[in-house]
């Protein structure tokens, strides 16, 4: 089948769907629906009564029966009945092209549709700058296709970023406010195509918008839960390989002892975006840091996988005579931690507020797991039970 084929079927389909849900109100357009974080803010937003649709690029049916079997696994606040799920609406859509790969006249009917706010929770999380290509179209030419049509619906545009757009200049001990940031230097191709987004979005004229920025977002707090195989669980495939493989070497880290390691579950992270969204016209800010305000340190989160994964972990000092006295395993061990995703933030000190977010919620987002190691058990308990990998 020809490409045209293919675009007149898509159409066609666009169509048909837009027609079904073109009288209904509240609608919540969703891109990257699919996601980790994705997926919490649709069920939640399902669950507030919403009428969602979601942008997908291939495979709806099977998309839509993965939806529903994940949210079997999740926080009971978020699961969602077969009714809920009658008020979703999945439409092909590709964010990575012109007018989201539709032509113009399912386009100009989804633009047409009463749309209350648009929900960007798509992104290219690929850290090497040798990829920034693809990270610019997903993270910045997308973002720019969402503005035009949150401009043309007068809607609302919520961007789902990151807290460590800050960059390398806000890495050591700096608070960092809810303000726009516009550092000299970036830790990775996604913290510098999420800050490039950030600042468009802002200089945007007649953009209504709210921009959320998570920490390190882990798997849900009741269950478990996890779809992600990136940040975290990067470090959890290694260890669990070097614990089935009874290695007994020194491991090695590089982290500032003392810091926080700012973690947040994906559930208490989306409950904190849904209920500020609930309530943005309250505040003048649009700018939300969604971090724990007593974020557990690095020294308990490597005790814990040093305990769970029975390793001798160690902190390595920053010095040449000790990188020296390693064995060749030892470094080549230290090499392979050092390029996954999250190495650079266990060697910073980022702190971050949040009072507005504070403000808006009416409490600090705070982790009931901090003082336990229950919740970092579960989630390796799920992802290494429930992920292959």
């Amino acid at each position: 089948m020809t490409d045209s084929h293919n675009l007149i079927n898509q159409d066609q389909h666009v169509l048909k769907k837009i027609s079904k849900i073109k009288e209904l109100k509240r609608i919540q357009l969703i891109i990257g629906g699919f996601g980790f974080i994705g997926q919490y803010l649709t069920w939640g937003l399902l669950r507030k009564g919403f009428n969602v649709v979601l942008i997908a690029r291939s495979d709806i049916h099977n998309r839509l029966e993965q939806l529903k079997q994940k949210n079997s696994a999740v926080n009971p606040i978020y699961k969602l009945t077969e009714n809920d799920f009658n008020r979703l609406t999945i439409i092909s859509g590709d964010l990575n092209k012109p007018s989201l790969g539709m032509s113009s006249t399912p386009y100009s009917q989804l633009c047409s549709l009463h749309i209350d706010s648009i929900w960007n929770c798509a992104a290219d999380m690929r850290y090497s700058f040798s990829n920034l290509q693809q990270s610019m179209n997903t993270n910045v030419n997308g973002v720019k296709r969402l503005i035009d049509i949150a401009v043309t619906t007068k809607c609302r545009l919520n961007q789902i970023s990151t807290s460590f757009i800050g960059g390398k200049d806000y890495a050591n001990g700096e608070t960092i406010e809810e303000i726009l940031y516009q550092p000299k230097e970036f830790f990775n191709a996604y913290d510098y195509t999420k800050n490039m987004a950030e600042n468009l979005i802002s200089a945007s004229k007649n953009l209504q918008y709210t921009i959320y920025r998570p920490t390190i977002v882990l798997g849900d707090s009741v269950t478990g839960y996890t779809d992600s195989q990136s940040g975290y669980y990067e470090y959890v495939k290694l260890l669990n390989r070097l614990k089935e493989k009874n290695v007994k070497l020194p491991i090695h880290l590089k982290y500032l002892s003392g810091r926080p390691i700012n973690i947040i579950p994906v559930d208490v992270c989306c409950d904190a975006i849904l209920n500020i969204s609930d309530n943005h016209e309250t505040t003048a800010s649009q700018y939300f840091n969604i971090a724990d305000s007593k974020p557990m340190t690095i020294d308990d989160f490597v005790q814990f996988n040093r305990i769970y994964f029975n390793l001798d972990l160690r902190q390595l000092q920053d010095d040449h005579t000790a990188l020296n006295n390693l064995s060749e395993l030892e470094k080549r061990l230290l090499k392979i931690i050092n390029r996954m995703q999250n190495g650079p933030f266990l060697n910073s000190d980022f702190r971050f507020c949040s009072k507005n977010s504070q403000r808006v919620l009416g409490h600090s987002v705070q982790n009931q797991w901090r003082n336990s190691n229950s919740y970092l058990t579960k989630i390796v308990d799920y992802f290494l039970n429930q992920t292959s990998y």
